[in-house]
């Protein structure tokens, strides 16, 4: 029952927010999309002169050929490369003259704290100009989102956001995976960590020895293919070995130390809570906690 207010009337509980509407809340925002074919060279944009509000955009070239221009540097954009960037931002864009064939092109733009962290993280890792290659996953995300706006059905706040979300996790696993391809070097010492984790007398020593390279190179290479460092990757490497121990056997914690690779159970249990939040033996105890 709704209780009065001090002048007799009953508090009506607040209604939630309609979804459409922007709030508060950590979310993605989707600002626009849509799917544009453009025939010549009319098609030009100088984003310094933009007047929007800030937001970013991922423009993608499904066929022909567009154009990038930042810092003097002209970068054409035949079909799977996009860019991603500010607008309003230092750069101009549109169809790219020698292009013998119509530039058809699929664009999202966003705005949110959080997609801007993303979208920088993304950016800092691999620069604006993207390559996803022909066949990707990212232009029907991006599609799927141009028919939402298209159709006004993007008013379900959580589900574009959770959609945009999609959209730029896809785009740092598909750059990810692309680097660690072209990363020969990373990939072989990969595959030794992953043989070799459970070995105690494995370290990045011998990683970067067997890979004949130093360990400053190596950690180099290993940051700028997978984020990570090569011993941070060998430790989250060992934790799984002691998550899956710990799950599919009762050993001791020492035992179960020693088969993941590390040198004991007091260096094995707080790894494990810095890491996954818990105790290993909490671990153990309490089935709904996911594996590392």
């Amino acid at each position: 029952m709704n209780k009065p207010s001090s002048g007799g009337r009953a508090v009506r509980p607040a209604l939630p927010p309609a979804p459409w509407v922007r709030t508060g809340e950590p979310l993605f925002w989707l600002s626009g999309a849509a799917v544009e074919r453009r025939e010549d060279t009319s098609y030009f944009f100088d984003a310094t002169k933009r007047r929007d509000q800030l937001h970013w955009v991922l423009q993608l070239t499904l066929s022909g050929q567009g154009f990038f221009e930042k810092a003097r540097r002209r970068v054409v954009l035949p079909a799977g490369w996009a860019f991603l960037h500010t607008i309003p931002g230092d750069f101009r864009y549109g169809f790219a003259a020698e292009s013998s064939e119509p530039y058809e092109l699929v664009f999202v733009s966003f705005s949110g704290p959080t997609a801007a962290e993303w979208c920088r993280r993304i950016v800092e890792a691999h620069g604006h100009v993207l390559h996803f290659g022909p066949p990707n996953a990212l232009a029907p995300l991006m599609l799927s989102l141009a028919r939402l706006r298209e159709a006004r059905a993007d008013r379900d706040r959580y589900l574009v956001s959770g959609q945009l979300y999609q959209l730029l996790m896809g785009i740092l696993s598909t750059l990810s995976q692309s680097r660690l391809a072209m990363e020969p070097l990373v990939s072989a010492a990969i595959e030794q960590i992953v043989r070799h984790a459970a070995d105690r007398t494995f370290d990045i020593s011998k990683l970067s020895a067997s890979a004949g390279c130093s360990r400053e190179h190596l950690a180099r290479q290993f940051r700028a293919a997978i984020g990570v460092s090569p011993s941070d990757y060998l430790l989250q490497q060992r934790l799984r070995l002691g998550a899956q121990a710990l799950r599919n056997g009762d050993d001791k914690l020492e035992t179960v130390a020693h088969s993941s690779g590390f040198a004991g159970a007091n260096y094995f249990c707080r790894a494990f809570k810095k890491r996954l939040g818990v105790t290993p033996a909490d671990f153990r105890r309490r089935l709904n906690l996911a594996m590392p």
